[in-house]
This record gives structure tokens, C-alpha cells and sequence, in this order.
């Protein structure tokens, strides 16, 4: 009986960071992913912290989401780098790579990320050195994130390439949306 009762609590909990964490993206206008019930949580929290808790996610949906997060809201770059200041070891590493993968999908598709979110600064290059990355003009971003995406996925063992222009696809997809990106009021 206690063994049920600590799955039902776990799954509870699961849910509930699932829950908090979209409901924060969707007040950032990031609403590609949805939570199944919007949290108590009053106002928004502070987008360093935001950037934290979705590196420390279990879940790589959240963790991913970092990246449009960063495509869509530019100007957040020096909260990123500071929640990734925050991180250690393997939490560190991943979180470096996503910074950078967004700064090389923005490069990528800058043209389409201008025509539909309107000009918006560039991403930093932060990591790319410490990664030992080519720099990001090269190839317009593309050139970093293949060697980004064969170091993954020899570290991790699947196909990073397809994810990350997967996810590409994704944010180019849902940002036409008309509420794409558009912050909630405060509660």
C-alpha cells in the first residue's frame, strides 16, 4: 500500500513541475507546450530562476524549451548565463550547448524570426569558445550547430542534428501564432 501511495506521490509531483514550469513558459508567450492545469503560482518567476528550473528538469521537453524561450526573448541572454553560472558537472555542459544551440538557430533563421517576432538582438556567443565550437558567422550559425549536434550525439547517442532542426521546425511553426511571445500580465 505505501509503495502505491509513493508512486501516486511522485506522479503528483511530476505533474505539478510540469504544471509550474509551462505555466511560467506560457506567461513568457512560450505556449508550445501546455500545462494540464494552470498553477497557484502568483506573478512570474524571475527568469534566471525560470532558466534554472527547466536545466534542472528531469524532463527534456523543459529542458529543450530553453531555447525558444531564448529565440523568442533575446534580451534574456544575460539571465541564461547567469542560471547556467549556477549549474555544475553534466547540468552545466547541457545547459552551455542549448545557449548555444539557440544563438546558431537564431543565425539560422534570422530572416524568419524577423518576419514574424520583428527584429530582435542577437543572441551572444557565449560557450562557443569553451566548446570549442566554429564561430557562429560561420555558415550563419549552421557551422556550430552540426559540430554541436555530431558531439552529442557521440556523447549521447542519438540524432541531435534531427532534434534541433526539429525544434527549429517547431518554433518557426508556433510562432506565427498571434499570442507567440507575448508576456502575461502579472497576477
Amino acid at each position: 500500500m505505501r509503495t502505491n501511495q509513493g508512486l501516486v506521490a511522485a506522479r503528483s509531483e511530476i505533474a505539478d513541475h510540469w504544471d509550474t514550469l509551462t505555466t511560467q513558459l506560457n506567461r513568457w508567450g512560450i505556449i508550445h507546450a501546455m500545462p494540464a492545469a494552470e498553477t497557484s503560482t502568483p506573478g512570474m518567476i524571475a527568469p534566471s530562476d525560470l532558466f534554472e528550473r527547466l536545466a534542472r528538469s528531469l524532463d527534456p521537453r523543459l529542458q529543450q524549451a530553453v531555447i525558444p524561450l531564448r529565440l523568442t526573448h533575446p534580451r534574456l541572454a544575460a539571465d541564461a548565463e547567469a542560471a547556467i553560472d549556477r549549474l555544475g558537472g553534466p547540468l552545466r555542459d547541457c545547459a552551455m550547448r542549448r545557449f548555444v544551440a539557440a544563438a546558431a538557430m537564431q543565425r539560422m533563421a534570422r530572416i524568419r524570426i524577423a518576419l514574424q517576432l520583428g527584429p530582435l538582438p542577437l543572441l551572444p556567443p557565449s560557450y562557443v569558445d569553451a566548446l570549442a565550437l566554429p564561430p557562429l558567422d560561420q555558415g550563419s550559425g549552421r557551422a556550430a550547430l552540426l559540430a554541436l549536434a555530431r558531439e552529442e550525439e557521440a556523447r549521447y547517442g542519438y540524432d541531435v542534428w534531427g532534434t534541433y532542426r526539429t525544434l527549429l521546425d517547431l518554433f518557426l511553426a508556433e510562432s506565427r501564432r498571434p499570442s507567440w511571445g507575448h508576456r502575461a500580465a502579472a497576477d
